[in-house]
């Protein structure tokens, strides 16, 4: 959306967004914040965050650029070094070539949400430019590290390899990379923010090719591995995950110690046989944002939420949320690869759903009746019954409504566009599967246990590999079964001393009881703790419920970061949690106490609303301990 200059209302800045979206104002030198309370003395390293910092860019001409979704404003990255009780504070824009091709006009800008202003005339141009740019644009991202927009996991540790190590200078163990859902990613400098490079994982290792991936990959502490996939769209689409090591020095040794020659290995494409067998229905490609892993399998949900035209379609409309599209009359997919052959073991059919994160995924042998036994995966995703979730994203980041003090309610209504200082009005409204529903109410988020039972056992022998494709057990058709532990949690995270391992207790975003359902405005919410060894079939705000929730009025918290407490002998639910929260035109940093969820300290960070989503924690020794 575009607002002329004449009916600007702030000359020589950007006008305000007409959909309820600010700037994120920039401190690239760092400061100290005054803190209130008390941090643990062990919680010592630095926090880092991803997402998005502006949504309005004067133009060269005066008129103001209005992006119309969070997850399309230029991206921007935000630290906070924790000794003690001192925090230091600093953030950067690393969007600025992105803004550049936004100023120039550039029909190649992929985004997420629609383009309201494009007509029909205009996206058959958007097809012409992408097809004749591709070249050009390759090049142009090779040299400029802020050429595309990459603000969604914070990775702390990325495995470069050899070629962007001798590249960049950045020693193995050492590369802060920010991720997305697709295969573009951006090296940063770890204590500046400065983006230093744009790559794909083909930069990593020639070997891995595709278009998309997921945000969240899986880490393997015990094998020292990282853990992705790729999806590559087209006629005939397929998955195929990707392993890189060594991820990390030893944990006994310095970051700074040598490390062996890195290796990458790719799994089994996926897509053999999946039609006409196994699960009765052909291989979709679908947006999938994480993944499940435990010590023998990489688990890849297949969610019936489709790229139309096997991905062609984003070309036309440029954009990814007119690309998907929801199909109810077909089952959800879990594909099981062997991490030992690398090989496609079986699928599983589920009801359809829908979920952005999973939580944690382990494997076991369980006895049967009779004393046999068979190898069962369990893995736990915040999961929904369709995609209305989606069309949340929309309200990810505006300015709260006025909130009536002391009630239960809020005034949910969204900010009035002025059809007269946008162009072309009759664009500006975009329908979306929310409109109509009462109070734009959606099902809350559930808490799944998925079980994948009578999995085949791993195992290197060439007979089996060679056989398993035509066996009556690989294509039989196979059924995953589910139980509900939890409601209304989302953004999970958990203990990592517990990945790959059963564990008991999950910390998330919740709907705030202040506030109406995510979908009405704003999103405003609280933190919860959920106990997975006791399910609970009530919403959290049923007095049964046995969630333990932070909830302020007119609060909306960033995902919690889970730190553990460092002796060996504490229980699995002793730490912190770290969340940003935003509360009307102020921002602070949140500690609690992880098992009473009660507050420890709090500083403020300015007077703004800092929009996060994801962030990860490095240690003082510079090691990942809390990745997403």
């Amino acid at each position: 959306m575009i607002t002329y200059a004449e009916n600007n209302p702030t000359p020589g800045q950007p006008a305000p967004s007409p959909v309820g979206f600010e700037n994120v104002p920039v401190i690239e030198t760092p400061i100290d914040l005054k803190v209130e309370g008390s941090i643990p003395s062990w919680v010592q390293g630095t926090m880092y965050r991803s997402g998005s910092g502006k949504y309005n860019i004067l133009l060269d001409n005066g008129d103001t650029f209005h992006v119309g979704h969070p997850f399309d404003a230029l991206a921007m990255l935000h630290r906070f070094v924790i000794q003690g009780n001192r925090v230091q504070y600093s953030s950067r824009h690393t969007s600025n070539g992105v803004e550049r091709r936004i100023k120039a006009q550039d029909p190649t800008l992929l985004t997420f949400g629609p383009d309201p202003c494009k007509t029909i005339f205009g996206r058959m141009q958007s097809v012409y430019h992408h097809i004749s740019n591709f070249g050009s644009n390759a090049v142009l991202q090779e040299s400029d590290p802020e050429f595309d927009m990459v603000n969604v996991t914070i990775t702390p540790n990325f495995p470069l390899g050899e070629v962007l190590e001798n590249e960049t200078g950045i020693k193995r163990g050492h590369g802060l990379v920010v991720k997305r859902d697709a295969n573009t990613l951006q090296l940063v400098d770890s204590n500046t923010l400065q983006p230093l490079k744009m790559f794909t994982y083909a930069h990593v290792d020639k070997k891995i090719q595709g278009l998309l991936c997921a945000s969240h990959h899986q880490y393997d502490e015990t094998e020292n591995e990282y853990v992705n996939f790729m999806v590559r769209l087209g006629p005939f689409p397929s998955f195929q995950p990707f392993i890189t090591g060594p991820y990390l020095p030893n944990t006994s040794v310095s970051l700074d110690s040598p490390l062996p020659p890195p290796h990458t290995r790719l799994c089994e494409p996926i897509w053999r046989h999946l039609g006409a067998w196994n699960t009765m229905q052909s291989l979709k490609p679908s947006y999938i944002h994480s993944f499940s892993m435990t010590e023998r399998y990489i688990i890849i949900p297949n969610f019936p939420y489709y790229y139309s035209f096997g991905g062609l379609s984003a070309i036309y409309y440029s954009c990814a949320y007119q690309t998907f599209y929801w199909d109810a009359t077909r089952h959800t997919l879990f594909h099981v690869v062997d991490r030992q052959t690398g090989r496609h073991v079986a699928t599983y059919d589920a009801d359809p759903c829908f979920s952005f994160h999973a939580a944690n995924a382990w494997d076991q042998l369980e006895t049967l009746p009779g004393g046999q036994t068979e190898r069962v995966i369990y893995m736990d995703y915040c999961m929904y019954e369709n995609t209305d979730i989606i069309d949340v994203s929309f309200e990810l980041g505006k300015q709260q409504s006025n909130q009536e003090n002391g009630s239960n309610k809020m005034d949910g209504s969204k900010t009035k566009i002025d059809l007269d200082k946008v162009s072309p009005a009759r664009y500006v409204h975009i329908k979306k599967h929310t409109d109509g529903k009462q109070d734009h109410a959606i099902a809350p988020s559930q808490v799944r246990r998925y079980r994948l039972g009578r999995v085949p056992e791993p195992t290197r022998t060439e007979h089996y590999q060679s056989y398993q494709w035509f066996s009556r057990e690989y294509n039989q058709r196979r059924v995953a079964s589910y139980q509900v532990l939890a409601y209304d949690v989302e953004l999970p995270r958990f203990n990592p001393r517990y990945n790959l391992k059963p564990y008991r207790f999950l910390w998330g975003v919740c709907e705030s009881r202040y506030a109406p359902s995510y979908a009405s405005g704003t999103v405003v919410n609280g933190l919860i703790k959920v106990d997975l060894d006791q399910p609970q079939q009530v919403l959290n705000t049923d007095k049964q419920s046995t969630a333990k929730i932070w909830d302020e009025p007119g609060c909306s918290c960033a995902e919690p970061i889970f730190l553990p407490k460092p002796e060996k002998t504490a229980k699995e639910d002793e730490g912190v949690i770290l969340s940003i929260v935003n509360r009307q035109q102020e921002c602070f940093l949140l500690v609690l106490d992880a098992s009473t969820m009660t507050e420890l300290a709090r500083t403020s960070i300015g007077k703004f609303n800092m929009n996060t989503i994801h962030g990860s924690f490095m240690d003082q020794h510079g090691k990942g301990v809390a990745v997403n």
